[in-house]
């Protein structure tokens, strides 16, 4: 039995020799070749969350600063011109204008060769705003002077331009020692310009209003012309304390113009009450145009907010530091005392 299972298998393999062939040749299992180690290859990346970079502070003036110098020198070139030809005594229309249009010249040109290298940040804008400030100083005081004295003891026209150059010129000085020692931001220049201009319109208000009851308008204008004094310089100073822990923003001092501006509007309808036969005179409305003027400032201003001026000047050396700038009352007068630090 064994030997015929033994020979039927035997047949098989003989009838079948590509069968065991394909028995004994079947390939061996392919398995995926190994992959290399990462050598040298990155991490990847991970990617943070979009933060807000601020564009870096540049330490040169801008092209809108320098251009306010040019214009002021332009003007302060033509007054000094002015100033000039009355001190000279010209009548002749043409002759008197050349001093003029010769200096008028002379100013932007002097900028422009003060400008080569570029300005440092805040410079233009403390010369400019020290030639307005000191040109209205002198304004102030020249007009406080002809409408409180006699025609016999007037400064008259060549007064008037004497010391509108000599403030000018004093405080155009100052702003270059201003922007030397402190690097002011421009809009704490123009903060400070707009705060004289305020304090002016203001005092001159309560001037107008405070004035006796009995004196008109052209009998008042002693006490308008002291009180525009006074509040111009009550501005000055208020702008330069402020400036040493405040620069405001554009934004800010665009809403504090419109403050001064709506505030005198509101202020508008109080006349109507002075219209009565027995009434007040109408001048004394001037004081609640002046406080409502104020208070719109400072309204705008609250409005505005604090936001920091990301454009602040902090860059470039300083030598000194401005610490403060304050009125002190002495004996039949005033000073102001000014104290700060070298660095």
């Amino acid at each position: 039995m064994i030997v015929k299972r033994s020979a039927a298998v035997l047949g098989l393999l003989v009838a079948c020799p590509s069968l065991a062939a394909a028995q004994t040749a079947l390939p061996p299992q392919q398995f995926p070749a190994a992959q290399p180690a990462p050598v040298g290859q990155p991490f990847p990346v991970v990617q943070q969350p979009y933060q807000y970079q601020p564009p870096p502070v540049s330490n040169t003036r801008s092209s809108t600063e320098i251009t306010t110098l040019y214009a002021t020198s332009a003007v302060y070139g033509v007054g000094l011109g002015v100033w000039v030809g009355s001190e000279a005594h010209i009548k002749d229309p043409g002759l008197f204008l050349i001093a003029p249009a010769i200096l008028g010249v002379a100013g932007p040109v002097g900028v422009y060769l003060l400008d080569n290298p570029s300005l440092p940040r805040g410079m233009p804008g403390a010369i400019a705003s020290g030639f307005v400030i000191g040109a209205g100083e002198g304004i102030g005081i020249a007009s406080y002077q002809f409408v409180s004295s006699g025609s016999e003891k007037a400064w008259g026209f060549r007064g008037l331009s004497r010391s509108t150059v000599i403030g000018a010129t004093l405080g155009g000085a100052g702003g270059v020692a201003l922007g030397f020692l402190q690097d002011p931001s421009p809009k704490s220049s123009l903060l400070t310009t707009s705060s004289v201009v305020w304090g002016a319109a203001i005092g001159t208000m309560f001037g107008y209003g405070a004035s006796a009851t009995g004196e008109g308008y052209s009998r008042a204008n002693d006490s308008a012309a002291l009180g525009g004094l006074i509040g111009f310089n009550i501005g000055l100073a208020a702008a330069a304390g402020l400036s040493t822990v405040y620069i405001p923003t554009y934004r800010a001092l665009t809403y504090m113009w419109a403050g001064a501006g709506v505030g005198a509007l509101v202020s508008l309808p109080v006349y109507a009450a002075y219209a009565g036969k027995n009434s007040p005179p109408a001048k004394h409305g001037l004081v609640f145009s002046g406080v409502t003027t104020m208070l719109g400032i400072a309204a705008g201003a609250l409005l505005a907010g604090t936001t920091p001026d990301s454009a602040d000047s902090g860059l470039g050396s300083h030598i000194a530091h401005l610490d403060y700038f304050l009125p002190m009352p002495i004996a039949h007068g005033a000073q102001f005392a000014v104290g700060g630090r070298l660095e």
